[in-house]
């Protein structure tokens, strides 16, 4: 099995990252499978598979991406005549989820978010930063990671920053920065020390981490600090909340589909409009408590 895999993998014209992604899942496939042969299974023995990945309570896109990987498996050994068909072919992903399970904080609690970080030292200016550019410019974790300084760049009189997401192997979108935003970011850069364009516009911060890239790890327990110290730390509100913020204070401030879809970089119009349907949810539910404590003010 470990030789079908590699010879697989050796012969996708594919990003290094979905090679990478194709053969993790697989050797999962391989595990679960143990000394049983892939050849000559049917699709009775691949829903099993599906059945017990989804026993793991894998998200309905890890799962779809196993067996897409699996299904992609199925194809190469029948186009190398190994197998006289794919018996994964008929067994399907779960649908993807057509609402977020994250949840956005509030923009009461975005401005509490910035009360919180002290600004007199350079953590403080680092996550300022930071944070402002995940919840004002919808940037992922990913995205700060690999962000450089010589990323910020100056197109048609405004300042951008170029991103690269997850599964990019290069960086050719960038986002708009608000004048806010470029203001915070020469407060930070100020305080550092001049450096190349090549290296990461967020060092980390600690002894084992000063002069290295901060990691996703750092970040993720950062906003988990500032969350906890707010008390709004709570199922459904994660680092990815931020992002999720980015687009509901965007949506709420007036922007257009067009104009949220360049924001966060999605490719789809559909994954845009979920933004949208979340947004009107989230209107109707203030308005609902609005009426609720105008009638409690009445009565009482």
């Amino acid at each position: 099995m470990d030789q079908l895999i590699h010879d697989f993998i050796n012969s996708l014209n594919r990003r290094p990252t979905t090679k990478e992604t194709y053969r993790k899942a697989l050797m999962g496939y391989s595990k679960w499978l143990g000394d049983t042969s892939p050849i000559g299974l049917t699709s009775n023995d691949i829903q099993r598979y599906k059945d017990y990945i989804t026993s793991k309570d894998l998200s309905t896109a890890s799962v779809s991406a196993y067996l897409t990987a699996v299904r992609r498996f199925y194809d190469y050994l029948e186009i190398m005549g190994k197998t006289t068909g794919n018996p994964a072919k008929k067994v399907k992903g779960g649908s993807r989820p057509h609402r977020h399970s994250t949840k956005p904080i509030t923009r009461s609690d975005v401005r509490k978010l910035f009360e919180t970080i002290d600004l007199s030292s350079p953590l403080g200016l680092r996550d300022w930063a930071m944070l402002s550019l995940m919840v004002r410019c919808g940037l992922s974790e990913i995205e700060i990671v690999r962000a450089n300084l010589g990323d910020i760049k100056t197109r048609n009189k405004q300042k951008i920053i170029y991103v690269q997401g997850k599964n990019k192997d290069k960086k050719d979108e960038y986002v708009v920065l608000s004048p806010t935003v470029v203001r915070e970011l020469d407060k930070y850069l100020a305080q550092r020390e001049s450096g190349d364009e090549s290296e990461p516009l967020f060092w980390g911060i600690g002894n084992r981490a000063i002069r290295e890239r901060i990691t996703t790890r750092a970040i993720r327990a950062r906003v988990s600090h500032y969350f906890e110290k707010l008390g709004i730390k709570r199922k459904g509100v994660t680092p990815y909340s931020l992002r999720q913020t980015a687009a509901m204070l965007a949506i709420e401030s007036g922007a257009t589909v067009s104009e949220v879809k360049q924001m966060l970089r999605v490719k789809t119009l559909s994954t845009v409009l979920v933004y949208f349907e979340e947004a009107k949810e989230l209107r109707k539910s203030k308005m609902t408590k609005s009426k609720i404590r105008s009638k409690k003010i009445k009565v009482n």
